[in-house]
């Protein structure tokens, strides 16, 4: 219940040991959410692996790296992505299709498994495509119904079926052998882990809402479009500008979005991290931004650099004498990871 509240969150100077300055309005809890998810959420941390195709799913082995609680912090996961859902806060992690489907606990096409194992793991599914292909004596290549693996320098078997490993794969029985191994890596062995999530979630969510969005859909609402660059003619669009009322001022806009849009995408995503605490738009668009993003005039202030307040999306910019100049302040800012302290 808790959880569903507002929660604050306060920063404190890892050098110093003072707390940062800053009151929570929502902005600092925002930076704290996308900071936690891009640690916890990382393949280094060892609860996610990433694919191949560069998504993520859960570590079946998360018992090895984090102990008997490894499950909690699935479970603690679960509950962060359903607070950023809930707050409309996008965040980094893209997850494996498979692990989508386990969330919204739709039922897998158990006659398709082996064409989605290739989004999980190029390699076995190339393997089980050549076993469900090979012209040859299937009983020549010795396999049986079982899968071994490594648990830290200790081999371990497990049956796909009962006393599998005594059941040797044939020709008659191959398309079984591979389906029952597709299942086994895309479902089986990330039930634990997906269950523990799904309870995080289901404290947060109504899972029956998130029921309603297939996997690519459901995949938006966590962390917004894809990787490509911002939109920013959407931005602009939705932007809100204060203490702009100079009639000279519109210059000074107009020179400002000339500056950003000269810039890297890497310093786009920084720019909006800046001001908001999210390095990617929202799901639908700069137009479900809340706060909307607002630029505010700062007078006689050219000696200062631009600064912030994300709980309210508002960018401080004081007036420099040139573009190059605004240019120089603004990337000075976003690329030094402040926003309050430059106040």
């Amino acid at each position: 219940d808790e959880w569903r509240g507002r929660l604050c969150v306060h920063f404190v100077d890892e050098l110093t040991g003072r707390t940062e300055s800053g009151v929570d309005g929502g902005g600092l809890f925002k930076e704290f959410l996308v900071a936690v998810c891009g640690v916890a959420f990382s393949s280094d941390y060892g609860l996610f692996l990433e694919s191949p195709r560069g998504t993520l799913y859960p570590n079946p082995d998360s018992r090895l790296v984090a102990g008997r609680d490894h499950l909690r912090y699935f479970k603690f996961l679960g509950a962060l992505v359903g607070k950023a859902l809930r707050e409309n806060v996008t965040i980094q992690p893209r997850f494996n299709r498979s692990f989508l489907r386990l969330l919204v606990a739709r039922d897998f096409n158990f006659l398709a498994l082996l064409e989605e194992l290739d989004q999980l793991d190029p390699d076995l599914y190339r393997n089980l495509k050549f076993l469900r292909l090979y012209a040859g004596d299937v009983a020549d290549l010795a396999l049986t119904f079982s899968l071994t693996r490594d648990e830290l320098g200790r081999t371990v078997e497990l049956d796909l079926v009962p006393n599998g490993r005594a059941l040797p794969v044939t020709d008659r029985n191959k398309h079984a052998y591979v389906q029952l191994v597709a299942k086994h890596h895309l479902v089986d062995r990330l039930k634990p882990q997906a269950a523990a999530f799904v309870a995080g979630l289901r404290a947060l969510l109504d899972l029956d809402l998130l029921a309603l969005f297939d996997e690519p859909e459901l995949q938006h609402l966590i962390s917004g479009p894809d990787d490509a660059p911002l939109d920013l003619d959407d931005l602009q669009r939705h932007t809100r500008y204060e203490n702009f009322l100079h009639p000279l001022d519109s210059r000074h806009i107009a020179r400002f979005w000339t500056v950003v849009k000269s810039l890297s995408p890497t310093d786009h995503a920084a720019l909006l991290k800046f001001a908001t605490s999210c390095q990617r738009a929202p799901p639908l668009g700069f137009a479900y931004l809340h706060p909307p993003f607002t630029i505010r005039k700062l007078h006689n202030a050219t000696d200062r650099l631009p600064s912030s307040s994300t709980c309210f999306n508002l960018l401080k910019l004081p007036i420099y004498p040139s573009a190059a100049v605004l240019k120089t302040k603004l990337l000075t800012s976003i690329r030094a990871e402040a926003g309050f302290d430059l106040s």
